[in-house]
């Protein structure tokens, strides 16, 4: 009995021994099988199964024949052909490939996800095999949006020659403010056809036939920047001031003068609250054109320059801004009368002394026209009319300056005798009013200026003890009416 245990205690404890060793190889076995499953599932060259790219199926195919074949299929997708066609004559149908309209085809998110299937470690690539199982992986389509737009102005090329024609504001018979319209020219809307383009792109796995995908070209109209409509809200609707001044046609030079600074103010336009500044007309005037030899006044006195005549143009604008409302900002009268309007409602001109500046204050665009003849110049003010208001300029002399006497010696003479050389001219303080109406009664009488016209002295030669012969200061020269002087020219 006491053996029989023994021997019973002794198969048992070999049991226990026995049965670790047992499991230990199973397990053994085990990992090795599944270790060299794994090994051999994550080694594998080819594509896991039911992979696609891009619509193409490559689930079992080896790495390198996809390589080989993936680049044809890029060649011969950015060769693959789009009709492009509109609806307009204009715009005649022309075939060109996706690579010529930009289409580019982006592997950097492909190649990324094959580098860990194929180039990574052991663990990475059972991974991502795993993960791309039954994977759809995408290839980026984007459009080369500088060359698409270069392929279309190159393929277009008299479409695009063609540009748009801006609106013009005529001015009709009576005065009447008529518009000649824009034209308009088609162009393709490259925007929205690289959209298009995006969406259409064949995948790799489309390519089954060779027939030109057909896509309608996106046109839209492209107008000037000033169009008709842009015009008319500008508020110009008619005539509200006009003046005209006459001058002499013998003189060759003066003509030529008031012609072409008429010329620089004609189609001229200030925008509301715009300030009209004559010194920059003159610049661009004398730049444009030059100007001719005619009589100037230099420092009250006339004598032969260049460019006189300029300030019959200033007077004349001045009377039209004053008979329209505008609001004068710098202006003054000439230091001797002139002929062609009323004292006190001449504007002169010297560069670097004297301006003519006025403001457009109303809420609607300030549009100037110009005439000359040979005999006379028109200045002309077209904006928003208001009929109902009109404006009276009246001018008065106010006081009448005797000219003064002034004796020069000439020690020629006998002694005692005098002898006139030239006869004075009296001189005027001036001023001038400007009278507002509407619908024919007053609402305000407005003093515009005072102006003084100094007397130009009678001077007689004489031989008298108490007369010396002076040298009278240099006066800086002043130029009205001109640009120089022939003497400082």
């Amino acid at each position: 009995m006491t053996r029989s245990l023994r021997s019973l205690r002794s198969l048992r404890s070999l049991r226990s021994f026995r049965n670790p060793i047992l499991y230990f190889s199973v397990a053994l076995g085990l990992f090795i099988t599944c270790s060299t499953a794994l090994y051999l599932y994550g080694s594998q060259t080819t594509f896991p199964a039911n992979v696609t790219i891009a619509g193409w199926r490559v689930g079992g195919m080896p790495y390198e024949t996809f390589q080989s074949e993936s680049e044809q299929r890029l060649k011969r997708l950015s060769a693959f052909p789009v009709l492009l066609h509109s609806s307009y004559p204009e715009i005649p149908a022309k075939e060109l490939s996706l690579g010529q309209l930009g289409i580019r085809y982006d592997k950097s998110l492909l190649t990324q996800s094959l580098q860990q299937l194929f180039g990574g470690s052991l663990l990475e690539r059972i991974k991502a095999r795993w993960t791309l199982r039954n994977a759809n992986i995408p290839l980026a389509v984007s459009v080369d949006s500088t060359q698409l737009t270069a392929t279309v102005k190159g393929t277009w090329k008299d479409l695009y020659a063609k540009q748009p024609v801006a609106a013009k504001r005529l001015l009709q018979s009576r005065d009447q403010v008529g518009y000649e319209p824009e034209r308009n020219v088609l162009r393709v809307d490259t925007a929205h056809l690289q959209e298009q383009l995006q969406i259409i792109a064949p995948s790799l796995g489309t390519l089954t036939h060779t027939a030109p995908l057909g896509l309608t070209l996106p046109v839209y109209e492209l107008s000037p920047t000033v169009t008709m409509a842009t015009l008319k809200q500008q508020g110009i609707d008619g005539k509200i001031a006009e003046f005209t001044t006459s001058f002499p046609s013998s003189g060759e030079g003066r003509v030529h003068n008031i012609r072409v600074t008429a010329t620089s103010i004609q189609d001229y336009l200030m925008a509301p609250g715009d300030t009209f500044d004559y010194s920059k007309i003159i610049q661009q005037t004398e730049t444009k054109f030059g100007y001719k030899e005619a009589p100037v006044i230099l420092n009250g006195s006339l004598v032969p320059g260049i460019g006189g005549g300029i300030c019959q143009v200033s007077t004349t604008l001045y009377n039209a801004v004053l008979r329209s409302g505008l609001e004068i900002i710098e202006r003054r009268n000439h230091s001797l009368p002139v002929s062609y309007v009323p004292l006190g409602q001449d504007a002169t001109f010297a560069s670097g002394y004297i301006n003519f500046k006025f403001r457009n204050n109303t809420n609607s665009y300030v549009w100037i026209r110009t005439i000359t003849t040979d005999s006379a110049v028109t200045v002309k003010l077209f904006g928003h009319q208001t009929p109902a208001v009109t404006y009276d300029i009246d001018s008065k002399i106010v006081e009448t300056i005797q000219p003064p006497i002034k004796y020069v010696n000439n020690p020629s003479l006998s002694p005692g005798l005098e002898r006139p050389i030239s006869t004075g001219k009296v001189g005027y303080k001036v001023e001038t009013y400007r009278t507002k109406r509407e619908n024919g009664t007053v609402v305000s009488r407005e003093l515009i200026s005072k102006d003084q016209y100094s007397p130009v002295p009678t001077v007689i030669a004489a031989n008298r003890k108490d007369l010396q012969t002076e040298d009278p200061a240099p006066k800086q020269p002043m130029v009205e009416d001109g640009v120089s002087t022939l003497a400082v020219q």
